[in-house]
């Protein structure tokens, strides 16, 4: 009888025209997906089997990279750079935003450096640090500085850029009111200033990943010996150009996991006392 009363309730919505409801959140997206599949799948049949492959050959080949071990390889090597890249980056932006929203001092000091750090293309850090370090040089044994080096210079200005202004947009009375009432510098960035700026924080988080990823696969891509980016290199200097789109399925496949699987559960919990607006509906329609 419940099952009945939902596929009763179903139709009476489907009935009455109200699609747009089913057309938002987790549908939407997967919509979405199969949109870019269908789109692939089209573009696929204009070139040959070796030079596009379809969406369910890509996943067929990019599965049999991770079943035979060889996918875990380099995607522990590539995440390894990354991980270095990332955390050295939200160290740097991070301390240099707080520092340029809270002091003016410092606000006319770093302001140059960010904004030429913004400027500067990843590609040309990849060279760079690869000039000066070569791809061998390591440190603690396994952190690799071509990669982690460049991501990190890369990286560290969109941090910095995003909490700066999120530290900006503090109320001043807060501010005012703790230095009022003595409140020492680590609890005035633990209890006003962090949770203020957590929306910023995310981004930066955001900003960061994705950038990070990009130029550490371009730092792999120039000389590396292991990670996604040699294996790309690799199947495009021998012509594979199937096992190509393979990595880089794997590499689509883990920004989306880490997306919805990581990011959105935390950004869901973070912000549970947060109403979503829908602005499409403003203004009647």
């Amino acid at each position: 009888m419940a099952s009945k009363s939902k596929l009763g309730r179903f139709n009476v919505q489907i009935l009455s025209g109200d699609l747009e409801s089913l057309l938002t959140g987790g549908f939407a997206r997967v919509i979405g997906i199969a949109v870019g599949f269908a789109l692939w799948s089209v573009l696929a049949m204009q070139f040959p089997r070796e030079l596009l492959p379809t969406p369910s050959e890509t996943l067929l080949l990019a599965w049999g990279l991770v079943a035979d071990g060889t996918g875990w390889i380099h995607i522990a090597t590539t995440f390894q750079s990354l991980f270095w890249a990332f955390t050295f980056a939200m160290l740097l932006g991070g301390t240099l935003g707080i520092l340029m929203g809270i002091n003016s001092y410092s606000q006319n000091f770093f302001t140059p450096y960010v904004n030429i750090g913004l400027s500067i293309p990843g590609l040309a850090w990849a060279a760079t640090t690869f000039l000066v370090f070569t791809y061998s040089a390591t440190a603690l044994g396994t952190l690799r500085f071509t990669p982690v080096l460049a991501a990190t210079l890369t990286v560290f200005p969109y941090i910095a850029i995003n909490i700066w202004k999120g530290v900006e947009n503090i109320d001043h009375d807060l501010l005012r009111m703790a230095d009022a009432f003595s409140i020492s510098r680590p609890r005035m960035l633990w209890r006003i200033i962090l949770p203020n700026i957590a929306p910023q924080i995310f981004s930066a988080i955001r900003f960061g990943l994705a950038i990070g990823w990009k130029v550490t696969i371009i730092a792999e891509l120039f000389a590396g010996s292991a990670g996604i980016g040699f294996k790309l290199e690799h199947a495009y200097q021998v012509y594979q150009y199937e096992e190509a789109w393979a990595w880089a399925a794997l590499f689509l496949i883990i920004i989306v996991l880490i997306e919805y699987g990581v990011f959105k559960p935390i950004e869901r919990r973070a912000f549970a006392w947060r109403t979503d607006v829908e602005l499409s509906n403003i203004g009647g329609r």
